[in-house]
This record gives structure tokens, sequence and C-alpha cells, in this order.
């Protein structure tokens, strides 16, 4: 299979997209970059024993927050929390917020004013953004993210994220990263490690090290405030968390992009650099490979299937909905036959939409309907096998009583509809409005109720030209009837500036 990422970076955003077999299957975007993750040359303004906490300027307008647990000392702790700079990413986000509610509190934390002096220097890393007029969050527990495997500096222990199942599987990974754990700092397996062989995970921690290497050198020749070591911005997260054997190149649009990307797989990922190339067209790349379409498509209810049937999305708070019509596809002999190609086609372009969209949680499809166990059977076959080229993890379960298809796949990160579109501020996320029919009735019931309430002799109503039309047309009818029964006049006026369920009632 050809896999190739397409990088198109601009002032004001950057997105990649996975293109597989010269089709995109994935999308990211950043728009806004924080200061998570960052590391910081810190120094101590002021130490708050009665709150267990210190104030550290790190250089910024407002100085950070470090609480008394998220120093680090030598200390070994056989059970050490997973910091916050790490458990909050884009994989572990809601998670990491209920294990900390579950988790008790940090036990023996020494006094804060034994752990940090005024004026001290030390090494901090944000681990939660500013909010409103607080500073952001510290931890001076480093914790550098590679692809499989989290370095922890001052941390002499190894840990293995909690999410990742299978007691096997955990002592596999755990046994070979204690034969690999290097002679300072320690080890946190994530997620995604499972499955990995040891060449793999070593390559990751032998690159966190050299980036630790690098981070201590710039500290030691720079002064208090300064920033040691920035986050990977997206184009350089991506190299380092998903470029893998399957990628054969990396086109980037920006030179800019393009040296910082080589600069920077030269010295980490030296095997990448090759893969590179600098895309000087004068035509946008996400033009030439289509992508812009499909991003277009991707912000659609209704999809098309090649055969003539379509499959229909919602996402909603609950869950994501998706229903398999047939729509115009007759091609078969009989409708058990019709439903179960229309179905087969439906399961690789749902995948496909699954991760373009980048759509996870609860997942309900609603396919056409099949009689036969057999065909039943082969669908799932299919969805389980299209799955496997998915990165985020998927569960399936089967045809349920209703005959739906339900299953779960992981949140990693906001949806794209999430991120690129608003809510309606007419409709409210309903996604319909009134019919005009049923606007012109519940315009009558206002006419006869402000009729009613208020004395006048003639009433004008002001509507959306479509309204009017209908008032005119359709309705008249009834229009001549509310005269006669209020016994007062009625006309109409038309404007264009009101939306379709808009209107007033003027009473004179």
């Amino acid at each position: 299979m050809s896999v190739e990422l397409l990088v198109n970076v601009a002032p004001f955003e950057t997105r990649i997209a996975r293109i597989e077999n010269g089709q995109a299957e994935e999308l990211y975007i950043e728009r806004d970059r924080g200061l998570k993750g960052n590391i910081y040359k810190g120094r101590v303004q002021r130490v708050l024993p009665g709150i267990q906490a210190a104030f550290v300027n790190i250089g910024l307008e407002k100085a950070g927050f470090l609480y008394a647990g998220d120093v680090a000392t030598a200390k070994h702790n056989d059970d050490p929390p997973m910091p916050e700079t790490i458990e909050h990413d884009e994989e572990h986000e809601e998670e990491a917020k209920k294990s900390q509610q579950q988790q008790p509190q940090r036990r023996n934390v020494p006094p804060i004013a034994n752990l940090l002096t005024e004026q001290q220097e030390l090494m901090v890393q944000v681990s939660r953004e500013p909010i409103a007029s607080k500073g952001p969050r510290l931890t001076s527990q480093i914790g550098l993210p590679g692809r499989y495997l989290v370095y922890m500096p001052y941390l002499d222990h190894i840990g293995i994220a909690r999410r990742l199942e299978g007691n096997q599987e955990r002592e596999r990974l755990l046994k070979i990263c204690q034969a690999m754990q290097p002679k300072q700092g320690g080890i946190i397996i994530r997620t995604v490690a499972e499955g990995k062989e040891e060449p793999e995970l070593r390559q990751d921690l032998d690159f966190l090290l050299r980036l630790w290497a690098d981070i201590e050198k710039r500290s030691k020749n720079s002064g208090p405030g300064s920033l040691i070591h920035k986050e990977l911005n997206l184009y350089l997260r991506v190299m380092r968390d998903y470029v893998d054997a399957e990628v054969e190149k990396i086109h980037i649009d920006s030179r800019e992009a393009y040296d910082a990307m080589k600069k920077f797989a030269r010295r980490f990922m030296p095997e990448v650099a090759k893969r590179l190339y600098y895309y000087p067209g004068d035509r946008p790349i996400f033009d030439v490979y289509g992508v812009e379409e499909k991003i277009e498509l991707a912000l659609q209810r209704r999809v098309p299937l090649k055969s003539g049937g379509h499959i229909v999305i919602d996402q909603t708070e609950a869950l994501i909905a998706i229903d398999v019509n047939s729509g115009s596809f007759v091609g078969s002999r009989n409708m058990e036959e019709t439903g179960f190609k229309t179905n087969l086609e439906a399961v690789h372009e749902i995948v496909h939409q699954l991760r373009l969209r980048n759509l996870g949680g609860i997942i309900v499809v609603d396919f056409i309907d099949m009689q036969e166990e057999e065909n039943k059977k082969k669908l799932i076959e299919v969805l389980e096998e299209a799955l496997k080229r998915d990165k985020a993890k998927s569960h399936i379960v089967q045809f349920s009583d209703l005959g739906l298809v339900e299953m779960t796949r992981k949140r990693t990160r906001e949806s794209l509809g999430r991120m690129l579109l608003n809510e309606c501020s007419h409709c409210h996320g309903v996604g319909l409005s009134k019919s005009p029919i049923t606007i012109c009735y519940q315009l009558f019931r206002e006419v006869v109720a402000e009729a009613r309430a208020y004395p006048c002799d003639k009433l004008t109503i002001i509507a959306h030209p479509e309204i009017i039309d209908l008032l005119l047309g359709e309705e008249n009818e009834n229009v001549l009837q509310l005269e006669q029964f209020l016994d007062k006049e009625i006309s109409l006026e038309s404007n264009e500036a009101f939306v379709a369920d808009h209107y007033e009632v003027v009473l004179k």
C-alpha cells in the first residue's frame, strides 16, 4: 500500500493529510499553539507553605504555579503518578481527569519549604494552560513523550499506561523496558506501544535520550525565565508519532517547514530524512491530491456511494448514528443481494469517514436489512478487516436484536466537524427549520391573539418574501377568512432582511 503525508503550512493554520492509495484517510489541523509541554528555566518567586505551593517566574506575564507534589525529588516512589503533561495529552484527556478524581491524594509530600527556596533556579514544564487571570500550572517532573514511550529523567520508575489492556501484553512490555532502562530516569509505556517489539521501543528511547541531552545542554547555558524546549508543532509531532515504515513520502509546501523537518529528521530520525520532499508548485498541494474536496464532503451529512446508494452520518452528544441506504441501486436479482452488496460497499466508506472525520465514542450503524446469517457474519468480518488500517482502537459488537451494528472507536482528538463548524445560530443544532405552512399557521394564531388583546382597526404582517408569497397564494383564502373572523383589515409587507421563521405583527 502506498502511504504519503501532505503538509500544508500557512501563517494561520497547519494541516496534514495522510494519503493511502491516493485517497485522504486522516486529517490533522492545528490553529493555535499553547504552552502545554513547554520546558522553561524558572526561578522561584515566592514559597507559600500554607497551600504547599510556590510561584515560579518562567519569563511570562504571569508566574507559574508549582504544587509541592509536582516537585521532582530523588526519593523513589513505588507508584508514582503519571505527570499531567503526559496524562492530559490528546489520547488520554478524559480518562486522565477520571483517574485523577479516583486517585487518592499524594502521600508523604514533604513541606514545600523543604523542597524549594526563594530565588532558586530549576527546570519546569507546563502541565496546564493559563486560565483567565491564573498563570500556567507547572511541574518539575519533566516528561518527554515519544511515539511509544515517555522518558522521565527525574523518575526512577518503569510504568505503563492504565488503558493498555491484557496482563500478558503488559508483562511483555514491562520486561522489555526493564531490560533497556537508562541509567538516569524512568520510562512510562504509552498505550500505542501495544504489540511493538524491542527494536521499535529502543529506537524511540534513543530519540528521547538524545532530546534530553540537548535540553540539559541548553539549560546550562540559559538564564532564568528562558524557554528551554518548546513542544513540537503539528508537523514535527506527526513526524514523531505517525511516520512509520509504511510512509513512503512526505510532501511539504513550505520551505521553512521543510528545512525544520529536515533538520529534525537528521538529528533525531535519520531514517526519515530521505523521505522528505519540498513541494514548490503553484497549485495548492491539497487541491492536487483532492483533499479539499474530501474535506468539504466530510462536513456533509450525506455521503454518496458509487453504486448509487448513500450513507447518512449524524454526530450527536450521545453517539454517532450512521444510516445506510441503497438509493437508486437495483443491480441485483433480489433484495437480499442488493442489500448485501450495498452494505459491503458502505463498510469501506464508513471506515474511511470515521478516520477522516475523526469520529469517536459510541457508533451505531443501521445497515440495510439482511435475513441470511451468513451475510451478516461476512459483513462483520469485512468491517473488522477494514478497521485494521485505523490507528484508533475500536471494538465491534455483533448485530443487535434490532439489526444494528454497535461499535466503539477511541476518541483521539476533536472531530473534524467540531473543529471546523459552528452550531447554526438559527436552528441551534437541530439541522431542521419550520416549514412555510407551519410558520403561516403560527402567524395566524399570533394575529388572533394580538387582535384580541389590543384594540386596533388594522393589522400589518411583515415577513420573509417566501412567507408573503404563500399568504398571497395558497393561503390567501385563510387570510380572507381571518379578516372576516376578526372584522379587521390585514395588509402584507415583504422584508428580505427577515429570516424565514421571523415575522412581525404591527397593530394600527
